[in-house]
């Protein structure tokens, strides 16, 4: 996968509107987005808030009233509730953050009796990145939620990104543990956890994938650079029709 719209491709072609549920649904950004799919066909936005401020957001653009749903709850408290009530109770798809604080909306997430993690379950994010230059989709994990993460939340963070990619087509997702070297020292414990879960992986602990590191961001992404530092790798997918020119410098003039 190499765009991010082909992310919305493959949704179009499931035959299904999928239901967002959306928090304080009162922010253009939001709007604007659900309003774009929703016209494509793929999505049915459920827009949950001040349902004033919400028509007046909708002017701008000439979705049919059939087109998306409005829960008129102006609280916010009362509005992320319900975003959530619905995605636990079926009648919503997926849960998405609108004009509500980040602290609000993950305790709602997060609540014991009315939330959506499971017991015991580890919470985290994905994020599909699509760089100019780089000639496929990257998934980057955790960016937003573990900002250091224990051994156990790092597998399971593989494990749910690993999911993800099954999700959008990608058979044997090659996953690069990424720190600042590729080599293992006790002084980095991140490196010692990198370790083990490739080991892991190796031993199909961890399945539906290829795992390698500890691994430094240009050996996980420039071919080239496993040339320059001699490592060998299968986490790095090979371009198929771009290359990596290794940088030389200029050579110096001969003119007198």
């Amino acid at each position: 996968m190499r765009k991010l719209i082909e992310i919305a491709d493959k949704a179009k072609v499931l035959g299904k509107k999928t239901r967002v549920a959306v928090a304080v649904a009162e922010d253009a950004n939001s709007i604007g987005a659900l309003c774009r799919a929703a016209s494509e066909g793929f999505v049915h936005p459920i827009l949950i808030g001040n349902n004033s401020r919400i028509e007046g957001l909708l002017r701008d653009y000439t979705l049919p009233a059939a087109g998306y749903t409005i829960v008129d709850l102006p609280n916010q408290d009362e509005a992320t509730r319900e975003a959530v009530r619905m995605v636990k109770s079926a009648e919503a798809d997926v849960l998405m953050k609108g004009l509500v604080g980040t602290d609000k909306f993950l305790k709602e997430v997060l609540n014991k009796e009315r939330g959506l993690l499971p017991p015991k379950a580890v919470m985290s994010y994905t994020c599909a990145l699509e760089l100019p230059k780089y000639h496929k989709l990257l998934l980057i994990s955790d960016t937003a939620v573990l900002p250091n993460p224990d051994l156990e939340q790092k597998i399971a963070m593989v494990n749910y990104s690993v999911k993800m990619a099954h999700k959008l087509g990608i058979a044997k997702p090659k996953v690069a543990l990424i720190t600042a070297t590729e080599k293992v020292s006790s002084g980095m414990p991140n490196t010692i956890d990198y370790a083990l879960i490739s080991k892991m992986a190796e031993r199909g602990q961890i399945k539906g994938c290829v795992v390698d590191g500890p691994l430094d961001i240009f050996l996980a992404c420039d071919p080239s650079s496993l040339e320059i530092k001699g490592v060998d790798t299968p986490s790095v997918a090979m371009p198929t029709s771009a290359s990596f020119p290794i940088w030389k410098p200029p050579m110096p003039s001969t003119k007198g």
